[in-house]
């Protein structure tokens, strides 16, 4: 079940984790005008419906979305636009092409025809950062093979992907944080995944969408969650940091695991069978740690 607030997973329950903590401090509501939920700030859900209904005369073939951007990434759209520095602008739903170029003369670019969430450019318009929103359904084969294949073009062009989690929720100083950090950084170093090498080879770099060997990550959970991230991931890094490290027999089992995760997730990380028990054995390990102390907010190893 989808989240009636934020979109995100929440199982069996109208609420998720976040969004039920929001309810229990006033700030989502369930609205007794229109028996739904929503923020509390924000105006009933009723509004006037000025949409033609279709009758059986009028089969028209193309007709106007809703909304450009759904009620999540509002909250997203607005928490970047405070976070970016005075005179940088956020498009939202912006196609690759608009601002990446092949440059053979293949006559088709089919594969530039897909949208990220939002594009950051500074004042002269010149793109600097793509900000994703990524919920549970980002987990799937298809959209990862989606989503590897974008990362790949964009780190061709050479522009960062920065990544954001609906189920960590809206925190814009965590997401000024990160614009922040990803502008501070010099230009990332573009990488070659198509066609003839034209530069002298460089030594190998470590790729900003796999953390996990850069930082002696969580294999298994980042395999699971999709990102090493996220809300669950970081309670998990605190865990492991704060309470297994301090132990001799969880330094072994630390050992262990970084020795056999890593084959595991290469050999099965991509099937159902292997993810989907995984998730829920975590799921209710993160449920009991965090109800033991430990936080899901932003951790740094």
């Amino acid at each position: 079940m989808k989240c009636k607030v934020c979109g995100s997973e929440s199982g069996k329950y109208p609420l998720c984790r976040v969004c039920n903590v929001k309810k229990d401090k006033g700030e989502v509501i369930k609205c007794d005008k229109c028996n739904t939920w929503h923020y509390a700030n924000l105006p009933c859900n009723i509004e006037t419906d000025f949409a033609i209904t279709n009758t059986s005369n009028d089969n028209y073939l193309y007709e106007l979305k809703k909304k450009l951007i759904s009620k999540s990434e509002q909250g997203f759209y607005n928490a970047i636009k405070v976070s970016v520095p005075d005179g940088y602008c956020v498009f939202p739903q912006i196609n690759l092409a608009s601002f990446i170029d092949r440059t053979d003369d293949a006559r088709f670019h089919n594969e530039l025809f897909r949208n990220v969430d939002f594009l950051i450019t500074n004042a002269e318009y010149e793109p600097k950062i793509i900000v994703e929103i990524n919920d549970q359904t980002h987990l799937t084969n298809e959209r990862r093979e989606r989503d590897e294949k974008v990362q790949k073009i964009c780190e061709e062009a050479g522009i960062p992907i920065l990544k954001l989690w609906t189920s960590y929720g809206v925190n814009t100083e965590y997401i000024k944080g990160r614009i922040d950090e990803t502008l501070n950084k010099t230009p990332i170093a573009r990488v070659h995944h198509y066609g003839q090498k034209t530069m002298p080879e460089q030594p190998p770099v470590i790729q900003q969408q796999n953390p996990v060997i850069k930082k002696k990550g969580c294999y298994v959970a980042t395999c699971v969650y999709g990102s090493y991230d996220c809300p669950e991931v970081w309670v998990l890094r605190r865990f492991r940091d704060d309470s297994l490290s301090k132990k001799h027999i969880g330094r072994w089992f630390i050992k262990i695991y970084y020795t056999f995760s890593p084959i595991l997730v290469k050999l099965f990380g991509k099937y159902k069978w292997f993810s989907n028990p995984c998730k829920i054995i975590l799921d209710k390990m993160v449920c009991n740690l965090q109800s033991k102390g430990f936080e899901s907010t932003p951790y740094n190893d």
